[in-house]
């Protein structure tokens, strides 16, 4: 499958009248370029209309050069006048006219609705001029005989809208399930990845991944055989320094990470026992020795 993907306008255009930090051109040239990650990783060959942000280019042509393209997508997000309205929030697929994607863009238009949680739901729109498509964009697509679609992220004169697509994070992961969504409709065969799972040496330490979700241990405790061992808020493993447990009590991690239990260790010149359990002995031992006079510790 080969899709074409335009990020709508150039420069910095549309400035938000919610937040001023907003253009719409600059989010949806970030957006389409995450897009086409994703869609690449899935397998999915795509191109795209402009090789930079500061290149102009006409609408026609735009939707043209998706010629032997199977989909094209112009990426946007909408606006009501010029002022700030907070009570229209609808992400919606402006399609081309003769049908062919009303069915990817209602898809796609629900899928921004899920991603953004948005108040009102998603919707498929078209509008016709006196060539045919009102947009040049998707006239342009469908005189190639691609389908295309204008993909209308929201409404940028909505104040919460516009600072959500701010958060470069929450573009990520709408592109990430835009890509997952085509690839759903299409069904084509998406290749789980791998989990990892047990012991990877990253990042100059050790990290402890669980196989049935993929994810390493972080902030707690973690038993491989017989050794526990603790790791941290990045996932690494913790070692050569003291840790409280849930009951309160001090455990000593070794060197190699593992607990260390029922021995002696010493910590920057002082001698410690840790019973059994691996807990810090606190208080009296009784030492005395053997038939042979070796000396043994009685707790």
């Amino acid at each position: 499958m080969k899709i074409c993907l335009d990020a709508g306008h150039y420069g910095r255009y549309n400035q938000s009248p919610a937040d001023k930090r907003y253009y719409e051109s600059v989010m949806t040239w970030k957006l389409h370029l995450l897009q086409k990650k994703y869609l690449e990783e899935l397998g999915i060959q795509v191109i795209t209309t402009r090789e930079s942000q500061s290149q102009d280019m006409g609408l026609y042509a735009r939707g043209a050069a998706s010629k032997g393209c199977d989909l094209f997508i112009s990426d946007h997000s909408n606006a009501i006048g010029a002022g700030v309205n907070d009570h229209v929030d609808y992400p919606a697929a402006l399609c081309a006219i003769n049908g062919s994607a009303d069915g990817i863009g209602m898809a796609l238009a629900q899928c921004v609705e899920t991603a953004m949680h948005t108040k009102q739901p998603a919707r498929i729109e078209k509008r016709r001029g006196q060539n045919g498509d009102y947009y040049g964009v998707l006239r342009g697509a469908t005189a190639v005989g691609t389908p295309g679609l204008i993909l209308e992220h929201s409404f940028h004169t909505n104040t919460e809208i516009a600072r959500w697509l701010l958060d470069e994070k929450n573009l990520d992961r709408l592109a990430k399930a835009e890509a997952d969504t085509i690839a759903l409709y299409y069904n084509l065969s998406v290749q789980e990845p791998e989990k990892k799972s047990g012991w990877y040496n990253e990042n100059g330490g050790w990290r402890f991944y669980l196989g049935n979700t993929g994810e390493p241990v972080t902030n707690d405790w973690y038993q491989d055989g017989k050794y526990w061992y603790w790791f941290d808020g990045a996932g690494m493993m913790v070692s050569n320094t003291w840790k409280t447990g849930s009951d309160g009590k001090w455990y000593f991690l070794q060197e190699n990470g593992a607990m260390a239990r029922d021995q002696w260790i010493v910590w920057k010149g002082e001698l410690y026992r840790l019973t059994g359990d691996g807990s810090m002995f606190e208080g009296e031992i009784c030492l005395k020795t053997d038939e042979k006079g070796a000396l043994k510790q009685a707790i």
